[in-house]
């Protein structure tokens, strides 16, 4: 069974498009499902995440929030990142990154197949 990883950060983006289209009760719905999901580890910042993130900026310069997805996931020992924006491939000496297309094609359809 797969686990998804989500930073707090990437919660934090979530809820910006829900305030940007004035659905906060739709957000709030969203946002528990998530919690509630056996399937999803929400990783909050703790201290040992922000120094890794600090380091990751320094080694890839990646904007600090998106280095905080890249601690999270490496905290909780993900084996890829799946992300659609394209400066996460400066992290690919730290974790495998693929777009989701990508997920979807090679790792979904080969998972199914068996």
């Amino acid at each position: 069974q797969l686990k998804g990883v989500i930073s707090i950060i990437t919660i934090a983006e979530l809820c910006v498009g829900y305030y940007n289209v004035n659905k906060p009760n739709e957000k709030d719905e969203y946002i528990s499902n998530l919690y509630s999901q056996d399937n999803y580890i929400i990783v909050n910042l703790e201290r040992i995440i922000a120094d890794q993130s600090a380091k990751i900026r320094s080694e890839t310069n990646l904007r600090l929030p998106d280095c905080i997805i890249v601690a999270a996931s490496l905290h909780e020992k993900a084996s890829l990142l799946i992300s659609n924006d394209e400066k996460f491939k400066r992290a690919e000496n730290l974790i495998k990154v693929c777009t989701s297309e990508e997920f979807c094609k090679n790792y979904l359809s080969s998972n199914t197949e068996s």
